[in-house]
């Protein structure tokens, strides 16, 4: 009887709701589900999430029936699952779902509602860029009717690292190669587009192949059909560690300036950590997607995945089912890649500019110092153009990044020259920062005395010029009727007399 009022609590008196469900929880009674939601996979498969109770509870009763009556689908979950997959529907078929959480004898409420997949697909956005194929029969054992192919432009470095313990056994691993070749087949592949690498992992991880390992798709097709399975323990932690230090890498086929996907395929709980390893790859710029089987933990999952969950993370009940999600993950990571491309060409342009206050300094008749301010950006070489304001070959001086000055020789005297340093990034260069600046005349000679005079001859001295090779003395008479009669003498440095 005091169930009962409880009961009655809950339903008549909706301020009393907290009350009401204290007093269930007292007699033992395990509190209900909440938050239902649908999310269409395929045009014969649904994803059903929902919010998991409060309170301790063993795990979940899912039915899902036809409304106008038929059999009743029943599939039973472990406490930690927070979505379910359910394949085989009739898309113009209505459907009531029933979701009970459990504790040994004991049940809760059932969370409940209904859904059409025509009704849902109509409400769902449209996905840019992902062009339908209906394929071309040649490979029966495909399982989905409609494939989905990535048309962005977009390309990417993509990761797949697979879970190869014996928990997966051989016959389930066929399946997951066959997965992966779904997933393969939905983008353009090359090694100018987007590239593909694999590792597997148990206790040892190992790389199958990297991401320059493959010029074609056809050739990333065939090594995923000849995957080898590994067997062992699940070291997740230390697989994901193992993609972050080798993978991602210039020397592994890793490019600069393009969208970085990873992708964890896995059926267990991991014996080791998980999030140190995790997000060094998210904090590096790698985008993770968690693809959880069977007896995967729905809470490491979402540990691993870049967020939002509802987008990173996938989780089906059983082998055989993980066609499913190829359709709904190849969407997602298509899109994720056009928006991550678009991100990385904004913050390129950004961090892209001339360098700044450009000073001359040290002038002479032939050279004087440029010195300017640093450009933004990860800045590869500073080029320096000069050439003679009045007309000339241009001239050019080539510095290393780090450096913000250098010193322009073997210039003309008295000459203005034009003056440009360019900033040199990986895959393009900045304005440049342009100046003016004159070379001084050449120094002369001074303090010129001429001494021990004869009918025929003299001597000449003068103070010596920094820097000269060399002088010319020229002389000739002032006398009258001999003018013109001009001679000269070369001497070398450093006589001055």
């Amino acid at each position: 009887m005091k169930i009962f009022q409880c009961k009655m609590q809950y339903w008549l008196f909706p301020a009393f709701l907290a009350i009401a469900y204290f007093c269930a929880i007292v007699q033992g009674q395990v509190a209900p589900p909440t938050r239902l939601r649908y999310n269409v996979l395929s045009h014969d498969s649904i994803q059903i999430s929902w919010k998991a109770p409060r309170g301790k509870f063993g795990g979940y009763k899912l039915l899902v029936s036809p409304a106008s009556g038929g059999k009743t689908n029943q599939l039973n979950l472990q406490n930690t699952a927070t979505k379910a997959i359910i394949q085989g529907l009739m898309p113009d078929q209505n459907y009531t779902v029933q979701l009970i959480a459990y504790n040994k004898d004991k049940e809760s409420k059932p969370a409940q509602g209904q859904f059409r997949i025509k009704d849902l697909e109509k409400r769902k956005d449209p996905k840019p860029r992902v062009k339908v194929d209906k394929g071309n029969g040649n490979k029966p054992s495909v399982p989905e009717e409609v494939k989905f192919f990535c048309e962005t432009p977009a390309i990417a470095d993509i990761v797949i690292l697979v879970d190869g313990s014996w928990s997966i056994g051989r016959f389930n691993f066929r399946l997951v190669r066959l997965f992966l070749e779904n997933l393969v087949t939905a983008f353009d592949v090359g090694s100018e587009k987007t590239r593909i690498g694999l590792a597997q992992y148990s206790g040892d991880p190992r790389i199958e192949w990297h991401l320059n390992a493959f010029s074609t798709k056809d050739e990333v097709i065939e090594a995923v059909r000849n995957l080898p399975y590994k067997g062992g323990n699940t070291l997740t932690g230390l697989a994901l560690n193992y993609i972050f230090e080798n993978s991602f890498k210039p020397e592994a086929g890793a490019r600069t300036g393009v969208s970085k996907i990873g992708i964890l395929i896995t059926d267990g709980k991991s014996q080791d950590d998980i999030i140190p390893p995790s997000r060094n790859l998210r904090e590096s710029g790698v985008e993770l997607f968690a693809i959880g089987v069977k007896n995967a933990d729905e809470n490491e999952l979402q540990e691993i995945a870049s967020e939002p969950d509802s987008t990173h993370v996938y989780n089906v009940a059983e082998f055989d089912l993980m066609h499913t999600v190829v359709e709904s993950l190849t969407r997602t990571v298509c899109l994720r890649v056009e928006e991550q491309d678009r991100e990385i060409k904004a913050l390129a342009l950004a961090t892209i500019g001339p360098p700044t206050e450009l000073i001359t300094s040290e002038v002479t008749a032939r050279s004087f110092m440029v010195n300017w301010t640093h450009a933004p950006g990860n800045v590869e070489k500073y080029r320096v153009v000069y050439y003679p304001t009045r007309g000339g070959k241009p001239d050019e001086v080539v510095v290393d990044g780090s450096v913000t000055s250098t010193v322009l020789r073997n210039l003309m005297s008295l000459t203005e020259y034009q003056v440009a340093v360019f900033a040199i990034y990986s895959h393009t260069a900045s304005e440049g920062l342009r100046g003016t600046e004159t070379t001084l005349a050449l120094p002369i000679a001074s303090n010129l005395e001429l001494y021990d005079v004869t009918e025929n001859s003299l001597r000449a001295r003068w103070s010596a010029v920094a820097g000269a090779s060399g002088y010319l003395i020229l002389y000739a008479p002032l006398t009258e009727g001999l003018a013109g009669d001009e001679k000269e003498v070369t001497s070398r440095c450093p006589l001055a007399s």
